[in-house]
């Protein structure tokens, strides 16, 4: 239930039909406007300011709701990003204030200054139209949306120390397994460099070996990525399943963090005495 200057001071913008007006009272016809995505889901292929839609009525200060009630669509708004998480998928309906009217009420105020400069200024409008009506829960939208992402965030900070200890622990391993492939071949390095074969090439060859395994590792990282992004479609709101820039970017993280931590392994090799190695058993 909202009144006629909401759209304007959301900055919502009509794009079909008209908006709620002074004329739309309770002895009026009653008239509803409905969002983008309803229109699109409902009414595809209709012109939905010829649709009528029925919805309980609602009875003020109640739990329970009336018999159906018929609304006129009017208009259509696009879509906004509104409810829990702030998605903005939901389909929504929103009747004027005069024609569903409810004893809970909140008051939204534009300025075009610091939001937090007026709240004295709103104080004193409200207690000149009732001196007993508190104000309470004064908040920016800003703080609004930042509360209601509060869990989200809380939940990309485990998420995200979760992925660099992860992180960490794989370069560990990737070290760990690099440098017993190295002790298991110290007698083939030494053969190889008997047979005329350079330190870089050793070197390049262990860290050429390493990074294969960090590609086809990333390979599967990527997929296994994709699914688990598919799976936070619906719980975060703006979360696509292939978000190329973030996948990017931990690929060529990963990918630094192995060559780094084969790098260590490969130099050791190359530094391998012929000699001690042929005989290393």
């Amino acid at each position: 239930m909202v009144t006629p200057e909401y759209f304007d001071t959301f900055g919502i913008r009509v794009v079909q039909g008209r908006s709620f007006t002074d004329r739309d009272t309770a002895e009026s016809v009653r008239v509803a406007m409905i969002n983008e995505n309803l229109a699109n889901r409902y009414f595809s292929g209709v012109d939905p300011l010829t649709q009528r839609i029925a919805i309980s009525e609602l009875i003020p200060g109640s739990m329970k709701t009336g018999p159906p009630v018929e609304w006129q669509i009017v208009g259509v708004f696009h879509n906004v990003r509104n409810g829990k998480g702030l998605r903005e998928d939901y389909p929504e309906i929103y009747v004027p204030f005069r024609q569903s009217s409810w004893p809970n009420a909140a008051l939204a105020v534009r300025t075009v200054g610091d939001p937090q400069s007026i709240n004295q200024s709103l104080a004193a409008a409200v207690n000149s139209v009732d001196p007993d009506l508190p104000l309470a829960g004064v908040k920016t939208m800003e703080q609004i949306a930042g509360e209601s992402l509060a869990f989200d965030r809380f939940g990309m900070v485990v998420y995200g120390s979760f992925a660099v200890l992860g992180l960490a622990l794989a370069a560990v391993g990737i070290y760990g397994v690099m440098a017993f492939a190295v002790s298991q071949r110290t007698h083939e390095i030494g053969l190889r460099m008997a047979l005329g074969a350079s330190r870089v090439q050793v070197f390049s060859l262990f860290l050429r070996e390493g990074a294969i395994l960090a590609l086809i590792g990333s390979a599967f990282g990527l997929a296994g990525a994709y699914l688990v992004g598919r799976a936070m479609q619906a719980t975060l709101y703006g979360v696509g399943a292939l978000d190329a820039v973030a996948f990017s970017g931990v690929a060529v993280v990963l990918l630094v963090a192995a060559l780094l931590a084969c790098f260590f392994p490969a130099r050791r090799a190359s530094k391998v005495d012929p000699m001690v190695a042929l005989r290393y058993e």
